[in-house]
């Protein structure tokens, strides 16, 4: 006679985050269908599967914008401003093989994944099979095969797709994955100092006749907005505007040089915008105006950028410096709050990226969620009523143990589920250093 499966999977920890506030003595409860039933105190006689003693819960966190197989590229031009940089990365590109790729992304899956990233915004080369190894990870992602023009080949080494090929690619992988939980496909015309205003045009009606988002590059540099008001005598959002993008969904990333009228269009026009605190300070880039964001209501999400100009996949640095960063550039403390980037990283970014049906520990949702041990020295004392300050400005990435994704179980105490990571690391790490020695040959 077989048993009969449980119905429910119960979390019980020391504290876990919700949108109400932390919660102490926690338990977070889903069915089989990965979809939360309870979240609150623990409740008497109710049996545990994972008793997570000295442990905290908290929504799966959120990469807004990221290029993950750019893992190969960790650590190339550290000391270069964004052109520069660009032209340094652009080159070692030109090297990259389909494997590379693969080998790539499976290398940001694991390191997003041990570091508490269950959901991410990518835009890259991405065909079917990619998309699968995600999937197959049970990670979320929405994904944006980059373009740059109709006739421009932009990743050569991997595959043959012009512009045009990669838009008809993605309008293909966007039937073929419709209705998805764990995929989104979006266009992903690289930038508008890169890309033609007649292709960008196209794009936009394709966006909206087909409802397909947009996936972008908008004002990361103050070089880039100097090159787009030289040929268009516009701001890039003026001319993004003009050209009808925002008549789509848009995910707009870095948004470092937004004008006031720009956060104004953004807002009127449900623009998603994305903060890559880390990457912007790196490449020397500047700040993006968060405070400004916040107060006109735009839709926000945080993000990494790729490893190359970053060198972590770890959302956590970025919730820290997205508090701090604006306090010390503003000498305002209050300016903005922990809880409130928290959000971004969490629900904001799961709704600016279309996975609404995550982001929060609360009834009715999809179980994302990330158990992180708080038993280490950097949470020494731990208060549950103090769980925002810890998440926001001591937690970090290697503290996550656990990761379930709609309540699949996907790193289980420090080790991956559905993820070979010793293999990835080495076939990465292989790739990396024949793609080094290919470009200095």
């Amino acid at each position: 006679m077989s048993r009969e499966q449980p119905t429910e999977t119960v979390l019980r920890a020391d504290a876990m985050l919700t949108p109400e506030g932390p919660v102490a003595n926690a338990e977070l409860a889903f069915d089989a269908n990965g979809r939360i039933s309870y979240a609150g105190e623990a409740r008497p006689g109710v049996a545990a599967s994972h008793e997570l003693t000295g442990h905290v819960l908290m929504p799966g966190l959120v990469n807004g914008h990221t290029h993950s197989a750019m893992t190969l590229l960790r650590g190339v031009s550290d000391d270069e401003g964004f052109m520069p940089w660009l032209a340094a990365v652009q080159a070692l590109e030109q090297h990259l093989g389909h494997e590379d790729v693969v080998a790539g992304l499976e290398l940001a899956l694991v390191e997003m994944i041990e570091t508490g990233t269950t959901a991410f915004a990518d835009m890259y080369h991405w065909d079917e099979m990619l998309i699968e190894r995600v999937r197959a990870s049970g990670m979320r992602a929405l994904v944006a095969p980059a373009s740059f023009a109709p006739e421009t080949v932009g990743f050569p080494g991997v595959s043959p797709w012009t512009g045009a090929d990669a838009t008809a690619e993605t309008e293909r992988l966007a039937e073929r994955f419709r209705g998805d939980p764990q995929i989104r496909v979006a266009y992903g015309p690289h930038a508008p100092y890169t890309c033609p205003p007649e292709f960008l045009r196209e794009l936009a009606v394709r966006a909206v006749e087909r409802g397909i988002p947009i996936h972008t590059h908008v004002s990361e540099s103050a070089a880039e907005v100097e090159q787009i008001r030289e040929r268009y005598g516009a701001t890039p959002g003026e001319h993004l505007d003009a050209l009808g993008l925002f008549a789509a969904e848009v995910l707009a990333a870095h948004c470092v040089h937004l004008t006031p009228g720009e956060i104004s269009l953004f807002a009127r026009t449900g623009t998603a915008v994305i903060h890559n605190p880390v990457s912007n300070l790196k490449l020397g880039c500047g700040i993006a105006p968060l405070p400004e964001w916040q107060r006109a209501g735009l839709r926000v999400s945080l993000g990494t950028d790729s490893v190359a100009s970053n060198n972590s996949l770890d959302l956590f640095e970025e919730i820290k410096t997205a508090t701090i960063l604006h306090r010390g550039a503003r000498q305002d403390a209050a300016i903005v709050r922990a809880a409130d980037v928290l959000d971004i990283a969490t629900r904001g970014g799961a709704a600016a990226i279309g996975f609404a049906e995550t982001g929060a520990l609360e009834v009715g949702r999809l179980a994302d969620v990330i158990a992180l041990d708080v038993t280490g020295s950097a949470a020494t004392p731990f208060d549950p009523a103090a769980l925002v300050s810890h998440l926001g400005f001591a937690a970090r990435g290697a503290d996550v143990r656990h990761v379930f994704i709609g309540g699949r179980h996907v790193y289980a105490d420090g080790a991956h589920l559905t993820l070979d990571a010793a293999a990835i690391r080495e076939r990465a790490a292989a790739a990396a250093a024949r793609l080094r020695a290919q470009a200095a040959a």
